[in-house]
C-alpha cells in the first residue's frame, strides 16, 4: 500500500469517526425551551387523550381564590420528552463543535419532579421543589451517562431549589391571566446550594390547574459541575440555563 493510499484511508477512517461521535453525543432535534402558552396547549392535549381513569383524579374546578398549597401534578400530563408533556426540570447549554456541525444546544431533562408552591395573602410565599437528578434523559440516550456523570448523581442524586424571598403576585393571576414574576431562592445541584433567581410565568386554568414555567441563568463551576466533553467539542459555555415547567393543582 502507498503512503498515498494508506493517508487516504486514515483521513476516511477519521470522517467516520467524527460522524459517528456526532451521532453518539449531539444527533436530535433540540426541544424549544420551556414556555407557559406552550405548555397549556400541550396539558389541553394531554387532558383530550386521558384515559378514563385519570379525569377522577383531576381537582376541582378554579374558583378565584389562588391562596392554597400548589401540588406539582404526577397524575396528568406525563412528562415526554419530545413533547415537552407534563412537570419536568432540566438544563440547556450552548456548545461549539468542530467543522462541519458549529454551534448546537445541548439539553437534558427530566419527569422526577415533585414539591410545592405555596401562595397566601396574594403573594408566592414558598417552593420545594425536588428534581430526580438519575433520570435525566437527553433526544439521544447515549448521552445520558454523561449528563448524569457530571451532575454527579450517583453522589447527589437530587437537585432543590426552595424560595427564600416572598413575591407579590399581580392580580390578573387570579382572572386567568399569565403573569411574569422574577422568584430569588436556593439552587442546590450536586450538593453545592447557591443563591439564583428565576423568572417565572405562570397562569391558572378554569379546570383547577396551574402552569408554570420558569428559567434561571447558572455557571456551572459554582456547582462544581464540569460539563461532558469529547474531542469534537470546540468549547461549551461555562454559564447555562437551569429550566421547569410544572403542572399543579391545589393540594
Amino acid at each position: 500500500m502507498t503512503i498515498k493510499k494508506l493517508a487516504i484511508g486514515v483521513g476516511i477512517a477519521l470522517a467516520v469517526l467524527i460522524a459517528a461521535m456526532w451521532w453518539l453525543f449531539f444527533w436530535g432535534d433540540t426541544p424549544e425551551a420551556v414556555d407557559v402558552d406552550a405548555a397549556n396547549t400541550q396539558l389541553d392535549v394531554d387532558l383530550a387523550a386521558a384515559t378514563d381513569d385519570v379525569p377522577a383524579a383531576a381537582p376541582d374546578r378554579f374558583d378565584g381564590d389562588i391562596n392554597a398549597t400548589w401540588v406539582v401534578d404526577d397524575e396528568l400530563g406525563e412528562f415526554d420528552f419530545e413533547t415537552a408533556s407534563g412537570s419536568f426540570a432540566g438544563f440547556r447549554v450552548d456548545e461549539e463543535l468542530t467543522v462541519p456541525y458549529g454551534d448546537v444546544v445541548a439539553v437534558g431533562r427530566t419527569g422526577g419532579v415533585s414539591g410545592t408552591v405555596t401562595i397566601d395573602g396574594g403573594r408566592l410565599t414558598g417552593t420545594n421543589i425536588t428534581v430526580d437528578m438519575g433520570s435525566i434523559t437527553s433526544n439521544d440516550a447515549r448521552r445520558e451517562f454523561p449528563i448524569r456523570r457530571a451532575v454527579m448523581a450517583n453522589e447527589f442524586p437530587t437537585a432543590t431549589f426552595v424560595l427564600t424571598t416572598p413575591v407579590d403576585l399581580p392580580a390578573g393571576l387570579a382572572d386567568g391571566e399569565t403573569v411574569t414574576v422574577d422568584a430569588a431562592g436556593d439552587l442546590t445541584v450536586a450538593g453545592t446550594t447557591n443563591e439564583a433567581t428565576f423568572t417565572i410565568d405562570a397562569l391558572l386554568r378554569y379546570d383547577g390547574f396551574g402552569v408554570i414555567t420558569g428559567s434561571a441563568t447558572v455557571t456551572w463551576e459554582d456547582y462544581g459541575v464540569t460539563p461532558p466533553n469529547a474531542p469534537i467539542v470546540v468549547s461549551i459555555d461555562e454559564s447555562g440555563i437551569i429550566e421547569f415547567q410544572l403542572i399543579v393543582a391545589k393540594g
